[in-house]
């Protein structure tokens, strides 16, 4: 009986140690891998810093900026219509001549936000030195949510 008392002593300590180990290892980094060799974690939530001169959320400046905006999406395929990865989609301001671009995703799709619905916009996309012809979103499109597919040939 002493001698299973003796084993219990020195095992609780090991097991609590044992049991504590992993949470110990735990790194606050969010870059940093565990134990194991994994990667970071999938989601680090962050706050960004606030910009000073931004409307306060769901104040009467922020309503009004977003009922001027709208997003454009859309895929863009070869010329046997399969989604090209690593394409280049321009997005020029018709107005301003700013150009803003994007690198399709494995889907071959894209995505803009914030434009300006009272402006015209050409889409335009390229890889490999071929191109798609442009097409123009024009501010007399009504829709919410545009999806404009190009094609490169």
């Amino acid at each position: 009986m002493r001698a299973m008392s003796i084993k219990l002593v020195f095992a609780l300590p090991l097991l609590f140690v044992a049991a504590a180990l992993p949470v110990l290892c735990q790194s606050t980094d969010p870059k940093a891998s565990d134990i194991n060799g994994n990667g970071p974690p999938a989601f680090v939530m962050t706050k960004d810093k606030e910009d000073p001169k931004a409307p306060p959320p769901g104040s009467k400046d922020e309503k009004k900026k977003a009922a001027n905006e709208r997003p454009v999406t859309g895929f863009i395929t070869d010329a046997d219509g399969k989604p090209v990865l690593g394409a280049v989609v321009q997005l020029k301001n018709v107005r301003t001549l700013q150009i803003r671009s994007f690198i399709t995703r494995e889907k071959g799709d894209y995505f803009f936000s914030g434009l300006n619905k009272d402006v015209d916009y050409e889409l335009k996309a390229t890889f490999n030195g071929k191109a798609s012809a442009p097409h123009t979103l024009s501010s007399f499109d009504t829709r919410a949510t545009p999806a404009i597919n190009l094609q490169i040939k």
